[in-house]
């Protein structure tokens, strides 16, 4: 099998896996629009190997990142700086409900870039537009906050730098976030609460100075702050937490 060949059979079984995952573990998907395209701005990352031959496995890395001014920066290498690429460029993002026919997936991305290093795309005059579907998901693994984003654009759309490295128009990136708040301001514990109310549920007690993976944001005016802690989902008054060193 080539390494195309290869790379679609393991971007299909990606996809199954990730079905599987969200069923056997419950994650949540965004409550709305908002909050979905709230998670596309940040860096997202890819280490992975690619098959070139039968016997031949190369390293690549990926980091795109997407600014919360529509700028983007994608940054390519492999076998250890061999090969290494920065495209610069803009990105937008668009909501469908529709099912594309050729992907099965309905949220867009678009990428355009507007300047490269790489020779290929002509030096600093490679402009094409680019439009992906995306995919994201986030669960928690090792008080980690995890988020997978799947980047696929139709075959009919071009060469990809993706294309380039992968064998198909695709990738997969990963984006990490680990504890961001310390439990402060209590004498021994504070309360993981099921619901932003100190008469919920306690689902755990946090002890003092522990970190805590936190969501400062919507509904925080009643009080409470969703964190993560030890892989339980709550909420913890927000008198009790202080930005971690």
């Amino acid at each position: 099998m080539t390494g195309k060949g290869i790379w679609k059979a393991r971007a299909l079984m990606l996809l199954l896996v990730l079905a599987l995952v969200v069923q056997a573990c419950g994650m949540t998907a965004a409550a709305d629009d908002a909050e979905l395209l709230a998670m596309l701005p940040g860096q997202w990352t890819c280490d992975d190997g690619v098959e070139l031959t039968d016997q031949e496995m190369v390293d690549t890395n990926l980091v795109l990142t997407l600014g919360e001014n529509g700028q983007m920066s994608l940054h390519c290498t492999m076998n250890e700086g061999q090969y290494d690429y920065t495209y610069e460029g803009t990105w937008t993002s668009e909501l469908v409900t529709e099912m594309d026919p050729e992907t099965g997936m309905t949220d867009k991305l678009t990428l355009r870039f507007t300047s490269t290093n790489n020779p290929l795309y002509g030096g600093s005059d490679y402009g094409v537009e680019c439009v992906y579907h995306l995919y994201a998901e986030g669960w928690v693994e090792n008080d980690t906050d995890i988020t997978a984003m799947i980047l696929e654009m139709p075959s009919s759309s071009g060469t990809t730098p993706f294309e380039d490295i992968y064998g198909w128009n695709g990738v997969t990136l990963y984006r990490k976030q680990g504890p961001n708040m310390r439990v402060a301001n209590c004498k021994e514990y504070v309360s993981l609460r099921e619901k932003r109310s100190a008469s919920s549920k306690r689902l755990a007690k946090v002890p003092l100075g522990a970190l805590v993976l936190a969501y400062p944001g919507a509904g925080d005016e009643k009080g409470f702050i969703a964190c993560t802690y030890h892989g339980l989902e709550g909420f913890i008054l927000a008198e009790y937490l202080e930005p971690a060193e």
